[in-house]
Formats: structure tokens, sequence, C-alpha cells
């Protein structure tokens, strides 16, 4: 019986960290989640590895027989809810930039093209959230 901390999973969001790890501490299987003060500091995870859970080397086959028996396990859809939010922010932050700059293209026509090149240049500093699938590290069963 090796008390070695392996891991589990390398989960990119947060959210779904809290959820398998509480799913395993409830079952009462030790987890440590690495990377979980990097939340509050950094708006991608993901930058810095994602979320890695480990569990003890004995309660390995028992974690992943858990992971496998949750309802919904797998079944990953990515949110188009934020790529909708961010384009309705940039359509908005556009039409600004544009009403600022077309009054001084027709009054000033020479200094037309550094006043467009804010637009594109404002797209850099919209913050995105990337998403992408989990990677689960389960015990083989004789089943698989």
């Amino acid at each position: 019986m090796s008390d070695q901390m392996i891991p589990i999973a390398i989960i990119n969001s947060r959210s779904e960290t809290m959820v398998v790890a509480s799913l395993l501490d409830a079952a009462g299987i030790l987890v440590h989640i690495g990377g979980y003060h990097h939340a509050s500091v950094s708006i991608c995870p993901l930058a810095l590895g994602g979320f890695r859970l480990t569990v003890p080397a004995f309660q390995h086959a028992q974690a992943s027989a858990i992971i496998l028996d949750t309802p919904g396990f797998g079944e990953f859809r990515f949110s188009y809810g934020l790529r909708r939010a961010v384009a309705k922010f940039l359509l908005v932050w556009v039409a600004t930039i544009a009403l600022l700059v077309i009054p001084r293209m027709i009054y000033e026509p020479e200094s037309w093209i550094p006043s467009l090149a804010f637009i594109p240049l404002s797209v850099l500093g919209v913050p995105v959230n990337p998403q992408g699938c989990s990677e689960y590290f389960l015990a083989r069963t004789a089943e698989s």
C-alpha cells in the first residue's frame, strides 16, 4: 500500500475542479488540488497548466470508479454565452470608437489613419476565457 500521491485529473476550470474534489472528498478519498491558490490571482489557469488533482495511489482505483459513475461524466460542451457576450462588448466598443473617430475624419482628414488604429488595438485588451477539455488519468478496470 503506497501513500504516494498520483494525478487523477488536470482540469482547466476552477468550478469543475471544486466539484470533482468535493465529490471525491465526500466519498472519503484524500484529494489534493495543485494550483488552487492561483485561481484568485490569474485570469487564465490554463496558462499555469490547470488545476492538478492528486489522490493517494491506494485510493486511485476507488476514485476512478467514483468519477466514472458520475452522471454526465465525459459530456463536454463549449459554452457560447461567453463568446456572445464578448462579441456584444466589442460591437459596443467599436461603435463608441467609431463615433469618436468619424467627426475627426471629417474635420481633420490627414489624421484619420492613426485614429482608426485604435479600433483593432482596442480588441487586444479584451480578456477571453479559453475553454478546453479536462484530462483524466483513471485506473483501468477489467471492463475497459
